[in-house]
């Protein structure tokens, strides 16, 4: 043994597979902790993803550790002086110590994520609150600090007690072939890294590897397991977007293009210029809402009464889908008809661009337009892109205390809901009609607590979710009873969804396109609005379904659809999820990775996707229209215009 440690070059070898051997751990906990997200996996899938888990981790050591590398490799005598030595273990335990803890929260985050954490989740560590958010988190998740605090330990004892560096008799002694030599394996080991964490191949159609080549190695719903941190947040650190190429952007433009303009079909239309709220309810996923969920007892309890009531009264789409991943994703797919894939839109530079939104359409028809929600001014960027698109007044926190005072912080995200709430509907009295007004739930959502005195009045669910959403569910009933008095209540449309999902307590809901499955909700009973509608539709398709029902003629930019005056004859809707596209149609949907058409299933019936029709005959005949889509996005990235 004393021979091996003498060896720098085989001490350097063993530290590095030491490490294979900690993030091997941490894989195991993430596929522990997320099996009912990342779903079934079977024995024969267990290469395929050892293969990619080698590979991806690969990516993260070797980025993490290239410094290491050099500097042990560093071809000069003074590197064997045990200050040298003690500098070397320093560095290593410090670095590893950040990745692994990237890679630690990566397990407890991916459930409100369903992705591995990448750069633009580091827009978060600006808002105001994170810090209170991030003692919440290790203390519910204090499993996770052992865990970290374990394998720190595993790699001091065993990398530099068990596996440590002794300086023996050194068998050349002639310095030039010494230097030559070291400097060989420096270059090598250098080389080397390079190669893995560029995915180990050197081939033109997948070089450097990417987080959506996941899929090279699994079905998209693995891809998640074999993806590793740091190399997710590093590979997409001051990234330009990495769209996919499918056609010509002269071909995408001729299969697909977002320059709308409404048809007065006479299906249906509002009388005059009635007033408009939308009501962005946080984290109100399908699957906690009984009346749209298959997956509750008929005797289960609801924790959403007064939605389940509401919703016999109003037209309710059934089969609607969040248009990106989170929070920040919702007001650009609901305000400008813009989806959010690989990243938010909002977290990336193309962001800033010229628009035409929604409020901007609805000024012109002479409403005044206003966005309310409880947390900080600043919070998720909201603001600023409400101002791009055409909100005139804004009401938040500081409002509400500047009024109220400052009792009624929930001490993480804001004003409790059921106190903000009949904020909203005063500032509401006070507003010119007709107005436009988005309101944004705040609750409903991580810590999952509930306001003094009301810890006991709500029923617990299987996921600790479920009482916060029926707290919510309970404020939103309050704020219905007070405007039902107004003389504005019966001239409001009022258009009701979530920002979007928030886990679930069974497979279906788990699984894609499922676990991005919201309401969507038209209530205005002198409209005419009933009835439940089961054709697909999305965030996106709002902002045009509703100037459509207003008889706004000018053309518009959106990349959703009229889904009530003029349905197209093939639907669809697109979301990112699981490193692929999922285009979802009335029956079908279709799972796209960057180059290639990956899977076609029946999601109404295999909602598991064990049975993949892609290569069935005729299964894909509207293939490049969904890929036009999906690169078009980017184009209009690129141009940072969203204007007609």
């Amino acid at each position: 043994m004393k021979k091996i440690l003498s060896n720098n070059y085989i001490v350097l070898v063993l530290r590095i597979l030491l490490l294979f051997v900690v993030f091997g751990i941490c894989r195991i906990v993430f596929w522990i902790y997320n099996s009912d997200l990342i779903g079934e996996v079977s024995v024969s899938d267990y290469f395929s993803i050892l293969k990619g888990a080698l590979v991806f981790d690969s990516g993260s050591i070797f980025y993490v550790n290239l410094p290491f590398i050099v500097l042990s490799l560093i071809p000069f005598y003074f590197r064997e002086k045990k200050g040298y030595q003690s500098f070397l273990m320093y560095l290593f335990l410090i670095t590893n110590a950040i990745a692994l803890l990237i890679n630690i929260a990566d397990i407890f985050y991916y459930p409100f994520k369903l992705a591995r954490i990448a750069s633009d989740d580091l827009r978060y560590a600006g808002e105001s609150n994170m810090g209170g958010l991030m003692l919440e988190f290790l203390k519910d998740y204090w499993g996770g600090v052992i865990l970290w605090i374990v394998l720190l330990l595993i790699l001091y004892f065993v990398g530099f007690k068990l596996i440590r560096f002794q300086p023996g008799v050194r068998f050349i002694v002639f310095k030039p072939v010494y230097y030559g030599l070291q400097i060989f394996l420096l270059v090598f080991s250098v080389g080397f890294a390079i190669v893995a964490i560029r995915g180990y191949t050197l081939s033109a159609a997948s070089f450097p590897i990417s987080m959506s080549d996941a899929t090279l190695f699994v079905r998209p719903n693995q891809s998640s397991l074999i993806l590793s941190n740091p190399f997710c947040l590093l590979r997409t650190i001051h990234k330009s977007v990495d769209a996919p190429k499918y056609m010509s952007d002269e071909e995408a433009e001729k299969l697909f293009s977002p320059v709308r303009q409404s048809v007065d079909s006479g299906v249906i239309s509002l009388p005059g210029r009635p007033n408009i709220m939308l009501i962005v309810l946080e984290s109100f996923g399908s699957a906690h809402i009984k009346s749209l969920s298959d997956q509750f007892a008929p005797d289960a309890v609801s924790f959403t009464p007064f939605l389940d009531s509401l919703f016999n009264h109003g037209l309710l789409f059934t089969n609607a889908y969040q248009s990106g991943g989170r929070s920040i994703d919702a007001m650009p797919a609901m305000w400008g008809s813009i989806p959010s894939f690989k990243k938010n839109f909002l977290s990336m530079p193309q962001s800033v661009g010229t628009y035409h939104a929604l409020p901007a359409c609805l000024k012109e028809l002479g409403y005044t337009t206003v966005f309310l929600h409880g947390a900080a001014r600043t919070s998720m960027s909201f603001v600023a892109f409400g101002e791009m698109a055409g909100i005139e007044k804004f009401y938040s926190r500081e409002d509400y205390e500047e009024r109220y005072g400052k009792g009624d912080f929930d001490g993480k995200w804001g004003i409790w809901d059921h106190k903000f709430m009949p904020f909203v509907e005063e500032c509401l009295n006070e507003l010119p009609q007709p107005f436009f007004a988005t309101f944004f739930s705040l609750s409903s959502h991580h810590p999952f607590i509930l306001p003094p005195g009301m810890e006991n009045r709500f029923p617990e669910g299987k996921e600790p979710i479920d009482r916060v959403i029926a707290y919510s569910d309970y404020a939103l009933s309050e704020l219905f009873k007070k405007m039902e008095k107004e003389p504005w209540f019966d001239n409001t449309l009022f258009i009701i969804t979530a920002d979007h999902g928030s886990g679930a307590d069974n497979e279906k809901y788990l699984s894609a396109p499922y676990n991005y499955a919201v309401p969507v909700f038209f209530y205005m009973p002198s409209a005419g609005l009933a009835g439940r509608d089961n054709t697909v539709m999305a965030h996106v398709d709002i902002m045009p379904t509703l100037l459509a029902m207003l008889g706004y003629d000018k053309p518009f930019f959106a990349f959703g659809r009229d889904v009530i005056n003029v349905p197209e004859s093939q639907p669809f809707v697109v979301n990112y999820n699981g490193n692929v596209y999922n285009v979802v149609t009335d029956s079908l949907m279709y799972q796209f990775s960057d180059k290639e058409l990956v899977g076609v299933y029946n999601y109404r019936t295999d909602y598991l996707k064990k049975d993949n029709l892609k290569d069935e005959p005729d299964i894909t005949v509207e293939e490049e229209r969904y890929k036009a889509y999906i690169q078009y996005y980017y184009l209009a990235l690129k141009n940072h215009k969203y204007i007609p």
